[in-house]
């Protein structure tokens, strides 16, 4: 007989104290951009299914009726929202967000099919200084919830287009994209004929590493406009994120993913030790009707920040007889307790506060840790 408790492979109930922490850290992060002056919106959890996504839970729905899907991602619904009802509003457009995404299958680095997701979006600006203060809001969010020793990875396809857009044969393009994909040096090179393009390529692999190693060698893929530009993008972004000690920026500009909707700088967040990214996001384009514009956006998986985060929740449960005043409770919830209403005798107070999981008892009008 089927066990009727089990839930789906991927999915999970979230019963214990890191549900309570992964608001506290939402929360933290949502009132960072806030406070920056970005507006706060809420998207619903179903949409019209219209072919963007392969790996979404589709509703059943009667032939004539439209077919609806639970949302695997938030970021394609903002962007609905700026191309829609925000179309007329005066850019750039400054959103934040969060809520639950549902996912049909997990991958290797993340299993779970069901996270919360965080994130922003800057929409109607080229500025690269976007890009900085989206970057640098993510980073300040991600220290303030206690993650150590970060690495912010940047490429941009800005680099591999310029040696993709000029091989004209597809299954020569293909073969190179599969060999960079798995970092093969020396068959991406056989691949290219062009000295030119050849030497730019033998470049890229090599400017993999702490930027503050790479810093000198990186002028060397100045070869048109185009590029010199996104490498004085790059080091603007290093100079004018103030990274702390022990975290570094690391390049790549051999990385990307066939998939991947960005356009230009692309950047993903990192922990030592931490399996899966933080974070990632970057730029990318709106295309509609009336127009196209430029966006950059960063999305954060609180699964994983969970696993990173050296804090542990600072609140402090406490007992306490339900009967004291209420200007006693918040007190207490002012000194960062949790209050635990207790309704039974308490002439063995401690012995109650243990089996509830408190750390603390209020007692004769004192706090007392047990």
């Amino acid at each position: 007989m089927a066990n009727k408790s089990l839930i789906p492979e991927g999915f999970k109930d979230h019963v214990d104290f890191n549900t309570n922490v992964e608001h506290e850290y939402k929360n933290e992060i949502i009132d960072i951009f806030v406070s920056n002056g970005f507006d706060l919106v809420k998207t619903p959890l179903l949409e019209f299914y219209k072919n963007n996504s392969n790996n979404c839970f589709l509703l059943d729905s009667k032939k004539k009726e439209p077919k609806l899907f639970i949302r695997d991602d938030i970021t394609p619904q903002i962007i609905r929202i700026a191309s829609s009802r925000f179309n007329n509003k005066i850019r750039p457009i400054k959103l934040c967000y969060y809520g639950e995404v549902i996912r049909k299958q997990g991958s290797m680095l993340r299993p779970e099919r069901q996270f919360l997701q965080v994130g922003s979006e800057i929409i109607g600006s080229d500025s690269i200084l976007a890009d900085i203060e989206i970057i640098s809001l993510a980073y300040k969010s991600l220290k303030k919830i206690g993650i150590k020793n970060i690495t912010l990875e940047l490429t941009s396809n800005v680099f591999l287009d310029n040696i993709f857009s000029k091989i004209k044969d597809l299954k020569t393009l293909k073969k190179l994209k599969i060999f960079i994909k798995q970092k093969d040096k020396k068959n991406s090179l056989n691949l290219i004929k062009n000295k030119q393009q050849k030497l730019f390529l033998e470049n890229l692999f090599g400017l993999t590493g702490n930027f503050n190693d790479l810093i000198t060698k990186i002028n060397e893929l100045s070869i048109s406009d185009e590029i010199k530009k996104e490498i004085q993008n790059i080091k603007k972004i290093a100079k004018m994120i103030n990274f702390q000690r022990n975290d570094q920026i690391f390049l790549d500009f051999t990385e990307f993913n066939k998939k991947n909707y960005h356009d230009g700088i692309k950047f993903t967040f990192f922990a030592k030790n931490v399996r899966g990214e933080i974070a990632s996001g970057g730029r990318y384009k709106i295309k509609n009707k009336l127009k196209e514009e430029s966006a950059v956006g960063f999305t954060c998986f609180m699964d994983t920040v969970l696993r990173a985060s050296s804090f542990a929740n600072s609140s402090k449960k406490i007992l306490v007889p339900y009967e004291i005043k209420d200007s006693i409770k918040n007190n207490l919830i002012k000194k960062n307790f949790i209050i635990f209403s207790f309704f039974g005798d308490i002439t063995d107070i401690t012995k109650s506060a243990k089996k509830y999981f408190c750390s603390h008892i209020y007692k004769n009008k004192k706090v007392i840790k047990i």
